[in-house]
């Protein structure tokens, strides 16, 4: 009797199932780099469901709030670039 000479198809690879608690689906858009969605599923976390994720999301809330130092010098460099344009256009 001959043999045949079948390959196994190859499974279809399937997506890992979506985290169900808000807790993992923020670390999840973390990974991801989607810093805002992160926070909006952090901040849902931290209101609702177990005492540990609770102090878990807001210790993610706390470590991924934006810089207040950086966004005051960013606003502060600004202001000085419009009002040196601002002389050197009256000035002419």
């Amino acid at each position: 009797m001959a043999r045949k000479n079948k390959q196994a198809a190859p499974a279809p690879q399937r997506e890992p199932p979506a985290p169900a608690s808000p807790l993992a689906r923020a670390r999840q858009a973390l990974e991801a780099g989607n810093v805002r969605r992160a926070r909006q599923l952090l901040s849902e976390a931290a209101a609702s469901g177990p005492q540990a994720e609770r102090r878990e999301a807001q210790a993610l809330l706390a470590r991924t709030e934006p810089d207040r130092v950086a966004l005051l010098t960013a606003a502060a460099i600004l202001i000085v670039i419009i009002v040196a344009a601002w002389l050197a256009l009256r000035a002419h």
